[in-house]
C-alpha cells in the first residue's frame, strides 16, 4: 500500500502529553477530508489506523440500513474474498455488538464482555481487538476494526481513545466523500438525461425515436435488456415495440393485457415499480422472458405518460452491476418523461405526414374533377368544333368515292382537304388530353403569352358562342415564370369561362399582361362585362365549395388559388355588381431571362 506523509499520532498519547497530540490529529483529519474518491479514502482509513494502532488486521465496514446488516468494504490483513462479501448482522459478533449498542469496545484477554462476544473473539483468533462505531449526526453508519493476532502487546484504553478519535475523523471523510460520490453521479446522470433528450428529439421518426430511447436508457441504468411498450387503444393493449438485450434488438409478437404482467400493472395503475425480486412477484408474466430467452431475476418499469395519458411504459431487466435503486427508478421515471414528449412528437408528425399525404391526393384528385368540370363546360363548344371537321371530312371523301368524273387534280385537292381537317381533329384531342392528363412535367420557366394563346385556342368556340369578344393587351416584354405550364393553364381556363358564364347575353373579356418592375411579378388580368359579384360574397371568393351560381362545385377559383400560391403568386379580384369583375394573377418572373 502506498504512504503519505502522515503524522505519528500516538506517541505523544504513550508520553501522556494529550495537548500536544492535537496538532498531530488535526493534520490526519485535514488528510482524510481532503480526500474525495472513495476507494483512496478507504486506503487511507486502513494506512492510518494500522500504523497508529500496531493492528495485524484492520477493517471498515459499513451499514446497509435497509438489510440491516454489515459489509466489508475495505480491510488489511484479510484474503481478498472477504472485501465485499464478509456481513455481519446487527447483535452478531462483535461489529454487531457494537453497532447494537452504539458504543466503541476493547477486548483483551481479560475484559469483562458479554459471552456472545467472547466467543466471537475466540472464533475469530483475535488475541485483542478494537471496534468503534462510525458516527455522523448522531447515526451510525458503519465501524471500524482494529485487531491483533498475538496476546504480547494487547490494545489499551488509550488505544480505544485514539481510534475513537480517528472514528470521527473517518466518518465524516466518508460521509463527505458519498456526498461527492452522490453529487458527481447526480451531475453525470442530469449530462445523461439531457444526451438522452438532444438524442431522441434529434429525429422524427418513430421506430429511430423508440430505438435511441433505449440505447440511451439501458446504457444509463446499466440494464442487461430493456423493453418499450406503447399503448393501443384500439385493442386496449400494451405492444412491445422496442426490445433491446444489450444494443440488439430483439423481437418477439408480445402483446400484453392492461394488468397483465409487471408492464401491464404500471399503465393500470399509473405507478413506477421496482421489483427486486420477480420470482416472488405474482404480476411477473414469465412469458414475456421466455419469448425474449431472459432469466429475469429483478424488474424497474416506469409509465409513459403525456398530459396524464398513459401511452405506455419502459421496463428494464436485471443491472448489470448489483442491484436496482430506487435512485435508479427516480432516473428512470425523469429519462420515461423525456422519451414521452419524443415520442408524442413523432407520433404526431407522422399523424400529419400521413394527413399531408391524404390530402395531397385529394387535391391531386380535386384538381382532375375540376379539368373534368372544365371539359363538361366546353364539351358543346368542343362538339360542334369537332363536328364541324368530321363533316368537311365526310363531304371530301364522298366526292371522292361517288363522283368517278372528278379529274385526278380535283381528286388529290379533296383528299389534302380531308387530311388538313383530320390533323385539325387530331390537334384537337391532343390539346384536351394535355390539359386533363395527370402532369407529368417538372417546374421550369414557362411563357405565359404562350399559354395564354393555347387556353383560348382551347376555349376558343365556346368564347365564340356566348358572344364574347376577346380583346387580348401584352406588354412588350414579359419575363418567363417558374411554373408548371398544365396547372397555370388550368388556373387561366377556369377565369376565362367564370368570366364567359358572367356574361350570359355577350360581352367583352379584356385580357392585359403587364410586367410589374418594381415588385419583380408578371401580372395577367381578365376582365368581364358580366353580373359582378356582390360585397358580401367577394371575401369568400376563393373559399372551397362556396359558389354563387346555381351549378358547379365551387371548388374550381379555390383550386386556382392554391396553385397560384405553390407559384409563389397570388390571385386579386375586384368587382362591381352590374359592372363586371376583375381576376389578377400575380406570378413572380423567373430570374435568368425574359421571353
Amino acid at each position: 500500500m502506498s504512504t503519505m506523509n502522515i503524522p505519528d499520532v500516538q506517541a505523544p498519547y504513550r508520553n501522556g502529553e494529550r495537548l500536544g497530540a492535537l496538532l498531530p490529529l488535526l493534520e490526519v483529519s485535514e488528510t482524510l477530508l481532503s480526500e474525495v474518491e472513495i476507494e483512496r479514502l478507504y486506503e487511507l482509513i486502513l494506512e492510518i489506523v494500522e500504523r497508529e494502532t500496531g493492528a495485524d488486521v484492520v477493517s471498515l465496514m459499513l451499514l446497509d440500513e435497509k438489510k440491516q446488516e454489515l459489509c466489508v468494504e475495505a480491510a488489511v490483513g484479510l484474503p481478498k474474498a472477504v472485501i465485499g462479501s464478509a456481513k455481519a448482522k446487527i447483535g452478531e459478533g462483535i461489529s454487531g455488538w457494537v453497532i447494537e449498542n452504539g458504543e466503541p469496545l476493547l477486548l483483551t484477554d481479560d475484559a469483562p464482555v458479554e459471552p456472545s462476544v467472547r466467543e466471537a473473539m475466540h472464533r475469530e483468533d483475535v488475541a485483542s481487538a478494537l471496534c468503534v462505531p462510525l458516527k455522523i449526526k448522531g447515526r451510525i453508519i458503519g465501524v471500524l476494526n482494529a485487531s491483533k493476532t498475538t496476546p504480547d502487546s494487547p490494545f489499551r484504553d488509550h488505544d480505544l481513545e485514539l481510534l475513537s478519535v480517528l472514528a470521527g475523523q473517518v466518518a465524516i471523510a466518508i460521509e463527505n466523500s458519498r456526498i461527492h460520490e452522490a453529487t458527481k453521479n447526480r451531475t453525470s446522470q442530469l449530462a445523461a438525461l439531457n444526451e438522452l433528450g438532444r438524442v431522441v428529439i434529434s429525429t422524427l421518426d418513430l421506430d429511430e425515436v423508440l430505438r435511441l430511447a433505449m440505447l440511451g436508457i439501458n446504457e444509463i441504468v446499466r440494464a442487461e435488456a430493456g423493453s418499450l411498450l406503447l399503448f393501443d387503444e384500439t385493442t386496449n393493449e400494451l405492444v412491445f415495440r422496442m426490445s433491446l438485450h444489450g444494443d440488439v434488438r430483439q423481437t418477439a409478437p408480445l402483446k400484453l393485457q392492461v394488468g397483465q404482467g409487471i408492464a401491464g400493472w404500471v399503465v393500470k395503475e399509473g405507478e413506477p415499480v421496482l421489483v427486486p425480486e420477480v420470482s416472488a412477484d405474482p404480476r411477473h408474466y414469465r412469458e414475456a422472458s421466455e419469448k425474449f430467452g431472459l432469466e429475469c431475476r429483478s424488474v424497474l418499469c416506469v409509465p409513459l405518460v403525456i398530459k396524464d395519458h398513459i401511452i405506455g411504459a419502459i421496463e428494464l431487466v436485471n443491472k448489470l452491476d448489483g442491484e436496482f435503486t430506487h435512485e435508479d427508478l427516480e432516473l428512470l421515471n425523469s429519462m420515461a418523461a423525456t422519451v414521452a414528449v419524443a415520442l408524442e412528437n413523432a407520433r404526431l408528425y407522422t399523424e400529419l405526414a400521413e394527413f399531408t399525404r391524404e390530402l395531397e391526393k385529394s387535391q391531386i384528385q380535386l384538381v382532375r374533377a375540376e379539368k373534368l368540370a372544365a371539359t363538361g363546360k366546353l364539351a358543346a363548344s368542343l362538339a360542334h368544333e369537332i363536328n364541324n371537321p368530321l363533316q368537311a371530312i365526310h363531304n371530301c371523301l364522298h366526292l371522292v368515292t361517288h363522283k368517278p368524273s372528278l379529274d385526278e387534280s380535283r381528286r388529290q385537292d379533296y383528299l389534302s382537304m380531308a387530311q388538313e381537317e383530320v390533323q385539325r381533329l387530331i390537334d384537337l384531342v391532343q390539346r384536351i388530353l394535355d390539359f386533363y392528363r395527370p402532369s407529368t412535367e417538372s417546374v421550369a420557366p414557362v411563357d405565359i403569352q404562350a399559354i395564354l394563346d393555347d387556353v383560348l385556342s382551347l376555349a376558343g368556340k365556346r368564347i365564340q358562342h356566348a358572344q364574347v369578344v376577346v380583346h387580348r393587351h401584352a406588354t412588350s416584354r414579359l419575363p418567363l415564370v417558374n411554373g408548371l405550364s398544365s396547372l397555370l393553364k388550368q388556373v387561366f381556363l377556369n377565369i376565362i369561362i367564370n368570366a364567359v358564364e358572367a356574361m350570359p347575353e355577350g360581352g367583352d373579356l379584356y385580357i392585359d399582361t403587364v410586367w410589374d418592375d418594381k415588385r419583380g411579378e408578371a401580372s395577367i388580368s381578365f376582365t368581364d362585362t358580366g353580373e359582378g359579384i356582390p360585397v358580401s360574397d367577394l371575401a369568400n371568393i376563393f373559399d372551397p365549395f362556396h359558389t354563387t351560381k346555381a351549378r358547379g362545385t365551387g371548388l374550381g377559383l379555390s383550386i386556382s388559388h392554391g396553385i397560384v400560391e405553390r407559384h409563389g403568386g397570388r390571385i386579386e379580384v375586384k368587382s362591381e355588381v352590374g359592372e363586371g369583375s376583375t381576376f389578377t394573377v400575380r406570378l413572380p418572373a423567373d430570374s435568368r431571362g425574359a421571353g
